[in-house]
């Protein structure tokens, strides 16, 4: 009598199965979603600039970057307090978040500075670079009240002699959106946010670059390096 109750049960429970349409072998649907960084080049409002020739522009080293280990991953990651992240279980970034951020970075830049000439680290002995972007990046994250988060510290060096021209924090925020792609868009406008002070500090400099061949402007001309310098100190 024990056995046929078992039995029963057992019948009861696989046609409860079949009926509902479901199997607890049958795989369950894949339900991860993926995002990107955009580039500034994907939204309205650039300045115009006047077109560079291609002997004017200039080459750009982007690199190293410096990126936080918990962030060099494909889930999204969520600030919820301040040690304690939570990582999304659909959300995830198509690549890498910080070879997202150097490449997505590195098209900013040349955009912004009109130039196609962009090196990222490490690149060969024989390439000579005007300028040097290297960047530490200490926050690049949403949090749980709704906004995204960019920290960084970022170094302009002379590409010709690796001399520091000038130095510099960044930090930027926005809402983020309700839609799916709300972190990730609000992550591409502080990215844009940094780009632009980086192109903007390089296109400041670049305009009182001492040339080569002049040493008897030399000295009135290495004034403003040494003024930046001083101002975006950290």
């Amino acid at each position: 009598m024990i056995v046929m109750n078992i039995e029963a049960k057992l019948i009861a429970f696989g046609a409860c199965m079949m009926a509902a349409g479901c199997s607890v072998l049958s795989p369950q649907p894949d339900r991860s979603k993926f995002f990107i960084l955009s580039p500034v080049s994907d939204s309205g409002g650039m300045a115009a600039k006047p077109a560079a020739s291609p002997d004017s522009q200039l080459t750009i080293g982007v690199g190293p970057i410096d990126f936080p280990d918990y962030l060099r991953r494909l889930p999204v990651v969520t600030r919820v307090a301040p040690n304690r992240v939570d990582l999304s279980d659909e959300r995830r970034w198509a690549e890498p978040l910080d070879k997202n951020f150097t490449r997505v970075l590195s098209e900013n830049l040349a955009t912004l500075l009109d130039t196609q000439r962009i090196e990222k680290y490490p690149w060969s002995l024989r390439t000579k670079v005007d300028y040097q972007i290297e960047i530490d990046v200490q926050r690049f994250e949403t949090t749980s009240d709704g906004q995204s988060q960019l920290v960084a510290r970022w170094i302009i060096h002379d590409g010709h002699g690796g001399k520091i021209l000038y130095a510099s924090e960044t930090k930027a925020g926005a809402p983020v959106g309700p839609d799916e792609a709300g972190a990730s868009s609000a992550l591409s406008n502080d990215l844009a946010t940094l780009s632009k002070e980086i192109a903007s500090r390089v296109t400041e400099l670049n305009q009182h670059r001492i040339p080569a061949s002049t040493d008897s402007n030399a000295a009135s001309a290495s004034r403003p390096h040494a003024e930046l310098i001083k101002t975006g100190s950290l």
